[in-house]
């Protein structure tokens, strides 16, 4: 039987270990006070990862910090099939101090978290994980200014005579080219089409056997105006993956970490071919090969690191995009406050109990500018390519923004520690706080000062005169951080890193 916090109930299996729903059991539950030196223990929902190996730097950091592996059945069986359980961290509360899952199941548990345990989503961060949450966000707050970060999108259906209005009276703006999109993930759930296809494109319909026999629903969501000139090398497209960590919303901190990857894809770029001849799984022509440079639509193509670009590019190219993408990331974050202080609200998890880790794809324009496409909530940390030295590439710059993130977030014994009754709790809202993780922060640069200012964006004539279409939620606690920014050498210096070029 569930107990009231979602854990399991009842007697006790072998040696004290906690009994799980599915015959296994659990790492037991240490007893209050049992010491500084104890381990604490985490909980991954493999089976929920699209891929094997999506998280096994995750374990392998938790582990190397003191962690214990207390469940999450494993994603395939001795034989290497897929298994699918059924169990998952949020129905059992009582085994883990940390659970690290996907958002959709992750999200389960952010009302039943209690103090103490630490969970791998912000609540409310939606806002811009998904593709059409992610423009209306910006949108919302920016306003054009928008567009200038993400390319110019409409919500389908909705904005459907928004975009034809726009497609209209801007002929010399259009592209030619639109990118309809739904919100499948791994690069699929696209269609490229041009201007004069597009509005007879974005009624295609889909059924789904959840439905009513004859009810459809629109396939596409998002119509985004393509970037017709991308930056190649050797005649292929590239896209940028960065990661980016918000430590805490409560005041927001964010920090984007300097190693990343470089994706291209596996074939020459053909402005000319837009589609391929064969519909996809979900039955619709995607783009043609060439055009889309996810990693999972090209595992085997070649994979640079950020040092590889800057050679290419040179360093003032390369600081004035690693700067683009600064300034997107903040912007998008804090786009998302208004909506992420609602759910926070709603939701009430105990203080400081939320983090989330996030991975964002951004294409680079030639001349060098970026265009943020894609926030990923749950990014894959799987390293493994076809090529060994790839590989191992793609390992030396995911390892370090994995290991990076736990020391920064202080995750080992003692901070769990604080739960048991008489351990000291640090004020994770002060700025001395904030100082002690700008010194744990390894290869990870501050993005606050690039947030618009508390004193110039919480009401609404404030924002309005740097801008802004609407205010946004600070507090008290963020306008202190904002103004140790300012004070701060050490902040300053952090902050005017350029990315940590790992070979």
């Amino acid at each position: 039987m569930a107990d009231a916090a979602g854990g399991t109930g009842g007697p006790s299996g072998p040696d004290g270990e906690e009994p799980s729903s599915s015959g296994r059991t659990l790492a037991p539950r240490p007893p209050p006070g049992s010491g500084r030196g104890r381990r604490f223990r985490f909980w991954i929902d493999y089976q929920a990862f699209s891929g094997v190996g999506s998280a096994e730097l995750i374990e392998k950091a938790l582990l190397g910090v003191g962690g214990v592996k207390a469940g999450g059945p494993p994603k395939t069986d001795a034989s290497g099939a897929k298994r699918d359980d059924g169990v998952l961290g949020y129905m059992h509360m009582d085994a883990w101090d940390l659970l690290w899952s996907v958002t959709a199941k992750a999200a389960l548990a952010a009302d039943l978290l209690r103090p103490g345990q630490l969970l791998a989503i912000v609540p409310g961060l939606l806002a811009v994980s998904r593709k059409t949450t992610l423009v209306r966000s910006l949108r919302d707050t920016f306003g054009e200014a928008a567009w200038g970060i993400v390319p110019r999108s409409f919500k389908l259906p909705d904005e459907l005579d928004e975009w034809g209005s726009w497609v209209a009276d801007n002929p010399g703006r259009d592209t030619g080219l639109w990118m309809l999109k739904n919100n499948k993930q791994r690069g699929t759930g696209l269609r490229l089409v041009r201007t004069a296809e597009a509005f007879t494109a974005c009624f295609e319909t889909v059924g789904r056997p959840d439905l009513p026999p004859g009810v459809r629903l629109y396939r596409w969501y998002l119509a985004q105006q393509y970037i017709t000139r991308p930056m190649l090398i050797d005649g292929r497209k590239f896209g940028v993956r960065v990661w980016v960590l918000v430590p805490d919303v409560a005041p927001l901190r964010l920090y984007i970490h300097g190693r990343g990857l470089v994706l291209f894809s596996a074939h020459k770029y053909d402005a000319e071919l837009l589609s391929t001849d064969a519909p996809g799984p979900d039955g619709s022509a995607g783009p043609a090969p060439g055009h889309v440079t996810n990693f999972a639509q090209n595992e085997d193509a070649d994979v640079w690191s950020l040092a590889q670009l800057a050679a290419h590019m040179g360093g003032a190219a390369f600081g004035k995009l690693w700067g683009g993408m600064c300034r997107a990331a903040a912007a998008a974050f804090a786009s998302a406050l208004p909506r992420c202080a609602e759910v926070m609200a709603n939701v009430r998890p105990p203080a400081h109990s939320c983090f989330q880790f996030f991975g964002l794809d951004f294409l680079v324009e030639e001349g060098g500018r970026p265009w943020l496409l894609e926030v990923n909530a749950t990014p894959s940390m799987k390293v493994a390519h076809a090529d060994p030295g790839t590989e191992a590439l793609i390992r030396a710059q995911k390892w370090p923004a994995v290991r990076d993130m736990v020391t920064l977030l202080g995750i080992g014994p003692e901070r769990f520690q604080e739960a048991v009754a008489g351990g000291r709790t640090p004020d994770r809202s002060s700025p001395a706080y904030a100082e002690e993780e700008l010194r744990r922060r390894g290869g990870y640069v501050p993005l606050l000062h690039l947030l618009p200012h508390p004193a110039q964006s919480s009401t609404p004539e404030a924002a309005a005169a740097i801008g802004l279409l609407r205010p946004l939620p600070w507090t008290k606690q963020d306008r202190a951080l904002r103004d140790w920014t300012r004070a701060s050498r050490d902040y300053q210096a952090a902050a005017g890193e350029v990315a940590a070029l790992g070979a």
